[in-house]
């Protein structure tokens, strides 16, 4: 029997996939830039996410990966010039599906109401929203007063009071700069992660708002009762400053 010379078997490492979100402040980017990469990729796929040099960020990562069933592999910090980065590697869970929904966060519900359109009192209700869906908690958003608004196609959110339009513009630009989304930014997040929008009747007709004029393309449109209801059920609940506003 002639002999058959075999081939050595040559096994290629496969390199991390890069996510870079050293440009955001906000941990839920970082985790929604690997979630959206995730989503296409098989169980045990390696991310190396680059964020900045921040314990905060790093903490809510591991709690991420804890809820959601992925693994956090390691963390390192490194100098570019002047700047620490950190460099985290998470390794994708065999029961994480595709929303990456971990089986502990589907068991909670969060609602968030915002009553208002002030661009200094929205942003932090729609912070928590979004932190929520990528824990893969059920969200639902009530929007009303006049923060029925923000749905509204073309609306832009603005600070009230004198000098509105320059102090519009300097939030604006603080948010930019650390990375955060603006509010129809973090609305279209919310939307494309699952979360439900509940809108005010009363208040749409108040501001002369219509169903075919909301950015969002499913919400349903109710009142009170069917707000207290919600909250009545959720296991979170988070409100913006509410105002008693007349014409």
């Amino acid at each position: 029997m002639p002999d058959r010379q075999l081939k050595p078997i040559v096994f290629e490492a496969t390199r991390p996939i890069l996510v870079d979100a050293r440009q955001t402040t906000k941990s839920y980017i970082a985790i929604y830039e690997v979630m959206k990469e995730f989503s296409h990729r098989n169980p045990e796929s390696i991310v190396e996410l680059l964020i900045a040099n921040s314990k905060g960020i790093l903490h809510d990562i591991s709690t991420w990966c804890e809820t959601t069933g992925n693994e956090l592999v390691s963390s390192e910090v490194t100098t570019e010039g002047n700047v620490e980065e950190m460099h985290v590697v998470i390794q994708k869970g065999t029961r994480a599906g595709n929303a990456q929904a971990g089986e502990r966060g589907k068991e909670k519900k969060m609602t968030v109401v915002i009553s208002t359109a002030d661009l200094e009192w929205v942003v932090t209700p729609l912070d928590r929203a979004l932190a929520g869906t990528v824990l893969g908690m059920d969200v639902s958003v009530i929007f009303e007063g006049s923060g029925v608004k923000l749905l509204q196609n073309g609306y832009r959110a603005t600070r009230s009071g004198l000098f509105r339009g320059f102090r519009t513009m300097k939030v604006e630009r603080g948010l930019r700069d650390s990375g955060c989304p603006l509010p129809s930014e973090a609305i279209s997040m919310l939307e494309e992660l699952g979360a439900e929008f509940y809108v005010c009747g009363p208040s749409m007709d108040a501001n002369g708002i219509r169903q075919e004029e909301l950015t969002v393309e499913r919400s349903v449109v109710a009142s009170h009762v069917t707000w207290v209801s919600i909250l009545a059920h959720s296991d979170v609940n988070v409100l913006s400053r509410a105002r008693i506003e007349t014409s």
